[in-house]
C-alpha cells in the first residue's frame, strides 16, 4: 500500500512540475499590450493614441478594432465591433501610434485588439474610458485576416488616413461562433488557426 502511495505521489508531483514548467514558458513569451494616450505636450507631437507592448514576448497579428461600448469584460457581451486594422508586429518594449484614430482623448468609443504570441497562441486588450483589461484567448470577432470572396474585411494600418469615411465590417454577437467545447474564459478561440481565421465561420454585418 505504501509503495502504490508513493508512486502516485511521484505521478502527481511529475505532472505538477510539467505544468509550472509549461505556465514558465509561456509566460517568458507573453505579449500583452497596452492602449496609451499621448496629449503631445513637452514637445512630443501631435496628440495620438499608441499601442504599447509591455509583455515579454513580441505580438502579431495585430487587429486594432472600435466598438460604440465596452463592458471590458470576456467574450463580446452585446459588443458591436468596427472598423478593423491589421497592423504590423511589436516587439518587447516597443510601440506603434494609431494614427488613424486622431488625436481626440475624447473618442466616442471602446477600443480593442486582438493578437497572438509567437506560438499562435491569442490574446485580447479591450480599453474603455481609459481602463485597460488584459485577457488570454481571443475576445473581439474572428476577422478573417486575408482576402474573403475578393473582398478584405480587414483594413492594413497604411491604408488608412482617417476614420471620416463610413464604418466597414461591423460584427454583432450573434454573427460570432464559438466552439461548444472551449472555457468561455477563452472567448472565441484560444489559438489563431487557418490561412484566414477562419474564412467559414465569418459573416459580415
Amino acid at each position: 500500500m505504501l509503495t502504490i502511495l508513493i508512486s502516485v505521489l511521484a505521478v502527481l508531483v511529475s505532472v505538477g512540475s510539467l505544468a509550472v514548467a509549461y505556465t514558465s514558458s509561456r509566460r517568458s513569451h507573453m505579449p500583452v499590450l497596452q492602449f496609451m494616450w499621448d496629449s503631445g505636450q513637452g514637445g512630443t507631437g501631435e496628440p495620438k493614441w499608441w499601442l504599447v507592448n509591455v509583455g515579454t514576448g513580441p505580438a502579431t497579428n495585430i487587429v486594432v478594432a472600435q466598438t460604440e461600448k465596452t463592458g471590458l469584460k470576456r467574450g463580446l457581451n452585446g459588443e458591436v465591433w468596427f472598423n478593423p486594422v491589421l497592423v504590423p508586429s511589436i516587439p518587447v518594449g516597443g510601440k506603434l501610434a494609431l494614427t488613424w484614430l486622431g488625436g481626440t482623448m475624447g473618442l466616442d468609443c471602446g477600443l480593442g485588439a486582438s493578437y497572438a504570441d509567437v506560438e499562435r497562441y491569442l490574446y485580447t486588450t479591450k480599453c474603455g474610458d481609459d481602463v485597460s483589461m488584459f485577457f488570454v484567448g481571443l475576445h473581439l470577432p474572428r476577422w478573417p485576416l486575408l482576402k474573403l470572396h475578393g473582398n478584405k474585411a480587414v483594413k492594413t494600418w497604411w491604408g488608412v488616413e482617417d476614420l471620416s469615411g463610413p464604418q466597414w465590417s461591423a460584427v454583432r454577437p450573434d454573427h460570432v461562433k464559438r466552439r461548444w467545447w472551449l472555457a468561455r474564459r477563452f472567448g472565441i478561440s484560444r489559438r489563431l488557426g487557418g490561412w484566414a481565421d477562419p474564412v467559414l465561420l465569418y459573416r459580415p454585418q
